[in-house]
């Protein structure tokens, strides 16, 4: 599952956050399992910004989509 591994990207809370907020994030994928003050912060700034949030099971797995060896609580797919 390395589905976003090809594609212009930000993985993390702030790199998301500020290409929302810039105008540059067309998708957001954010886990599960993430805190719930950092799922709260994204999706009301995705909400502000006309951006649907998708969810995927766990920070690992979102992790391993975005090709790296660690887990990520949100990834935006940028212009």
């Amino acid at each position: 599952m390395n589905q976003f591994v090809d594609v212009s990207k930000v993985i993390g809370m702030k790199q998301t956050l500020k290409a929302v907020k810039e105008g540059k994030a067309i998708r957001v994928i954010l886990a599960e399992d993430t805190d719930e003050s950092i799922k709260k912060s994204i999706e009301e700034c995705c909400n502000n910004h006309q951006i649907v949030v998708e969810r995927v099971e766990t920070k690992v797995g979102l992790g391993k989509a975005g090709g790296i060896d660690r887990a990520a609580a949100v990834i935006a797919i940028i212009k």
